[in-house]
């Protein structure tokens, strides 16, 4: 999720980016690299904006072009937009970010805006602290109430921007006909489960920060036993493929969100239906790294990237680069056979 920070005008330190994408048809290239100053920690993904905000790093140069026409050239003394030279503008803060609503500019920023990091899916309160540090803030986050105010409708649940889980809880509150959609297709998957519900916390006991008390959390209901099992004590894999149902629904459209690992915690009972799920999804893009048999098997050739990594530096490979045999199974086979995955990680 680099990119989207930098998109959004963030200050990384040693970062190096060079990605190409598509929006509206359109093909851009977007690249540059922030000075590298030396640090005892390694440089990392930070879903927390707070400590992004106290962060400042000298972007060394910067590059995009659509459709092969430059659009913005940087280095450490100007910055050019289509060609003419800006008065002095931010060294920490991308041109993306700065030129946002220059209409070449403005798909580029709301198309990273449109990234979502779908692996922070942990069933304990806690992790509900680190998913409300990542909320671009256009409103208090700290507050459930406040949020719910703002966004009472579907269109408006699946535009915010939330976590899925508190987008969850809206459409437990205000879009009853979606959720039970969700909470069906997640009981056909686990049939022992009867009900879900989104509902506060109320035991005293547990140790949960004030903002956390705010929001309601999942509460599933299982055939033969008593009580409600409280999201904390609902297991990895199925609280995952809950919020990943969760997505299909509430994510706006043209949402690509990126999952990593992601059989990772799933049961065999639900990689395969999940899996179909996801990949038959006509209005999202969903881009996920797997070294599940199954899940590899379902996604066409066409579409599959190698990813390699030499220390800090990650490589990503179109499939025809390798030649692969059109047979999926002989293609993941030769794959896995590769001299970098045998060699682990090199440095």
């Amino acid at each position: 999720m680099n990119l989207r920070s930098i998109a959004r005008g963030h200050s990384l330190n040693g970062v190096t980016w060079d990605v190409n994408f598509s929006i509206n048809n359109n093909i851009y290239q977007w690249k540059g690299e922030f000075e590298y100053e030396h640090s005892n920690t390694l440089v990392a993904v930070i879903t927390n904006e707070e400590e992004l905000e106290s962060r400042k790093f000298i972007i060394s140069n910067e590059y995009l072009s659509v459709n092969s026409e430059v659009i913005i050239e940087r280095n450490t003394t100007e910055i050019q937009f289509k060609g003419n030279k800006l008065p002095k503008l931010s060294r920490f803060t991308s041109a993306i970010n700065i030129l946002s609503e220059e209409e070449d500019i403005y798909p580029v920023k709301e198309g990273f805006n449109q990234l979502v990091y779908s692996d922070q899916f942990k069933s304990d309160y806690h992790s509900l602290n680190i998913m409300l540090h990542s909320v671009n803030k256009t409103i208090d986050p700290n507050s459930f109430a406040v949020v719910a105010s703002h966004y009472y409708s579907l269109e408006k649940i699946k535009e915010s921007g939330l976590p899925i889980q508190i987008k969850l809880a809206l459409a437990y509150r205000y879009e009853r006909d979606i959720f039970k959609q969700i909470k069906n297709q997640f009981i056909n998957i686990f049939e022992q489960v009867e009900d879900v519900k989104l509902e506060f916390e109320t035991d005293d006991n547990l140790s949960i920060s004030t903002t956390i008390s705010q929001y309601p959390f999942v509460q599933i209901k299982e055939k033969y036993v008593d009580k409600w099992i409280k999201q904390n004590q609902i297991s990895a894999g199925m609280f995952k493929t809950l919020m990943h149902i969760s997505e299909l629904y509430l994510s706006a459209n043209n949402t690509v969100i990126l999952i990593d690992e992601f059989e990772n915690s799933l049961g065999v009972n639900c990689i395969d239906v999940l899996s179909d799920l996801l990949i038959t999804d006509t209005q999202l893009q969903f881009i996920l790294t797997s070294h599940h048999p199954y899940v590899i098997n379902k996604i066409s050739m066409e579409y599959w990237k190698i990813v390699t990594r030499k220390g800090g530096v990650v490589t990503v490979k179109d499939m025809k680069e390798f030649n692969l045999p059109k047979s999926r199974h002989q293609a993941f086979m030769q794959l896995i056979n590769l001299d970098a995955y045998r060699e682990g990680i090199a440095v």
